[in-house]
Order: structure tokens, then sequence, then C-alpha cells
């Protein structure tokens, strides 16, 4: 299973469009005449998450493998912690072991790569650790872009853009994290737009004889098998 939404989703969600036969069928002709782009701008990506509230498989991994340290390396780490670091310790209560465990489990995702250093992320989980690479070199205020190059039927290139103008897409879908989230859940694209849920920038006549692509857009998401990481 893939995370959402990470660049792993995205490559995973361009591999089920064009295998998906129906979807190519209907999207016959789409970004011929014109520019059939997508940027998927998904809002209100809820990073004041604690890392001890992300899912179980991550944050439980994390917890014992700090939990797990000898107290040769707490000592070690607490040597060299950053400025952020030692006013979430101060905050805690207990031995030098269970402060650190405590503040770095309550610290918030977006704080993460405030908190952390190299010797300390060797303790993440291969996943977390990736995943926080991700978010801080792809999230924007609390905004991640998603570029989709859709053309004929296929899809030719899935992208998580690091800078938010590189591309000058022919439409943008615009909503937050739980709108996005319903969608792969199963919400009707076309609905979520009429009844702005999610936002389209560009022309909605233009889509509208593609309804039943966009509908296969939207399935065919809801059928890469997903995690959420919020």
């Amino acid at each position: 299973m893939e995370w959402f939404p990470s660049r792993e989703w995205l490559a995973a969600y361009r591999a089920a469009l064009n295998d998906n036969q129906a979807y190519r069928e209907a999207s016959e002709g789409w970004g011929v005449d014109f520019a059939g782009d997508f940027v998927f701008e998904i809002t209100d990506v809820p990073t004041e998450t604690p890392l001890g509230d992300l899912p179980e498989e991550l944050s439980r991994e994390l917890r014992e493998n700090l939990q797990s340290l000898s107290q040769e390396r707490v000592e070690t780490l607490l040597a060299g912690t950053p400025d952020e670091l030692d006013g979430r310790l101060a905050d805690q209560e207990g031995s030098d072991h269970e402060r650190l465990v405590a503040a770095v489990m309550a610290t918030p995702v977006a704080d993460a790569p405030a908190i952390t250093f190299p010797t300390l992320r060797e303790a993440f989980p291969a996943d977390l650790d990736d995943l926080l690479d991700q978010l801080e070199r792809y999230l924007h205020k609390d905004t991640i872009h998603a570029y989709v190059d859709l053309h004929d039927g296929e899809c030719r290139e899935t992208a998580v853009l690091e800078d938010p103008e590189a591309r000058d897409p022919g439409f943008r879908i615009v909503g937050p994290y739980g709108n996005w989230k319903d969608l792969l859940e199963g919400a009707d694209v076309m609905e979520s737009i009429f009844s702005e849920d999610l936002e389209l920038d560009g022309s909605t006549t233009t889509i509208l004889p593609y309804s039943e692509a966009a509908q296969e857009l939207g399935d065919t998401a809801g059928r890469v098998d997903s995690r959420y990481l919020f």
C-alpha cells in the first residue's frame, strides 16, 4: 500500500490509470487540442498532528525504536539536541530517556524537521523518515501540489511539485485534505466540483463531455491500495 499523498502514491495512481481500459476509452481525445494536464492542490494538510498520533504502524515503530535506545545512546543524543528539542524536553517529566521519547512523540509533524538531527533520525522508521523528507520538500504552508499529465487516454506523468509554479496546467482542482480523502473513499468527482467541496480552476464546459472519464479518474484513485498519513 502507498501513503497518500506521496510520490509513491502518485506513481501507483498513474500505473492504475494506464491499466484502466474504461478510462482510456472515456478520455480519448482529452488534451489533444488543449492543455489537459492538472495540478491537484491538496490544502489544509493536518501537519499539526503529533508524531504519536500518526497511523499505528508508524507511531508504534517510532516509539519502540526510541524506547529501545541504550542509556549511552540517549546521553549522546541529548548532548547534541537543537534548541527546539531542548524546549520540548523541558516540558516533559521523568528520566532523560522518558523525556526524550515523550518530547519526540508530542512533536507536530510540521515541527519534526526542527527537532530532529541525523543521529536522532536514525531511530525513525524508514517509511516515516521518507514521508517526513517529502513533506519538508513538497509542503508549502499547508498545501501539497500534485501534477498529473493526462493526454488522449494516457497518464504521461505524475509528480509532486517542489515549486508550485513549476507547471502551468490546463486545470487545477483545489480542496482540503479531508475532501480529497473523501474522493478516494468513493465521493463523486463531478458532484464534489459542483458542490464546491473541490474547486475547479479551468473550463467546466471542456470537462463536461468527459464526465465519464472524470468519474474514472476518481474511481481509479479509490482503487489504489492506499494508506492515509493523516
